[in-house]
């Protein structure tokens, strides 16, 4: 009666969509989370081989170059990472919540730091070129996730990065509160339902939009988790092979295990430069 029945389904779809989002946000976090940790991991075992070809004397020249450019994307990552921890420490001590603009506050108080460190390692940078990882508030999530393309949905922040707020965000306030009161018409109660049923349904469409980005960013993540496992895990067993030649000197060395240092430099420069590379 009066769209009554319209406006309920119409809700349910939305809150279906909203539902799916979040599970799918969800999974998206996991994968930056076991990226980033990865990527922790990576770096630990550069730095030992890092260490290795230092000890080693009379090294050719290049060896020396390719050693600075991996220490300089050591040194990026964990930039990166400083960046990120003191943005959020900063936010909870200032009492700036993402939320804050729905009400719900505190959103950063309750993040781990390897949350917000996941974060600004896997996306990069905003599209204005400042780093993820000095913004503050609501500003660093929108940034974080500004590959979504922006629009309703993303405008204010919070949303994206709590899921279940998308309810708080997306369409007017007061779809699931009752249309009826004293005074409205049954035409125009008709009219309202049919009005906040609509816009369920085309927000409803739109998260769905923003779903299946997140989806396809989350198989990105995954792509680079495979990538840097598979380099780091042949690194890692490189390193081992060759740590019996520590503080050797190279002209004393075979051929052949010249060959294999010069490789094993040229790997750790590759998944050096991996674990900078970010999801666009």
């Amino acid at each position: 009666m009066f769209n009554s029945s319209l406006k309920k389904d119409a809700l349910a779809i939305h809150k279906k969509e909203v539902d799916k989002y979040d599970s799918a946000y969800q999974t998206m976090m996991t994968s930056c989370d076991t990226l980033y940790r990865e990527r922790v991991s990576a770096v630990i075992c550069i730095e030992k081989v890092g260490e290795l070809i230092n000890s080693i004397a009379n090294t050719p020249k290049d060896f020396e170059q390719k050693i600075q450019r991996i220490y300089m994307e050591r040194d990026k990552f964990k930039e990166t990472e400083s960046y990120a921890k003191e943005a959020m420490e900063s936010n909870v001590k200032s009492g700036v919540g993402v939320m804050s603009a729905i009400g719900a506050g505190g959103a950063f108080a309750g993040m781990a730091p390897t949350v917000a460190m996941s974060i600004a390692t896997t996306f990069g940078t905003a599209s204005t070129g400042t780093a993820i990882s000095t913004l503050s508030g609501a500003a660093a999530t929108k940034a974080a996730l500004a590959w979504l393309g922006g629009g309703a949905l993303t405008a204010g922040g919070g949303g994206i990065a709590a899921g279940q707020a998308l309810l708080a965000l997306a369409g007017p306030i007061g779809w699931g509160i009752a249309a009826a009161g004293t005074g409205v018409s049954l035409i125009s109660l008709s009219a309202k339902n049919s009005k906040i049923a609509d816009e369920a349904v085309e927000e409803a469409k739109k998260i769905a939009k923003y779903r299946a980005s997140v989806v396809n960013c989350n198989e990105k993540v995954h792509n680079l988790i495979d990538e840097t496992e598979v380099l780091h895990d042949k690194l890692s067993v490189q390193h081992n092979d060759l740590s019996e030649y520590k503080n050797s000197d190279f002209i004393k060395l075979s051929g052949d295990v010249q060959i294999q240092l010069g490789t094993l430099v040229n790997n750790t420069l590759s998944l050096a430069e991996l674990i900078n590379k970010t999801v666009e």
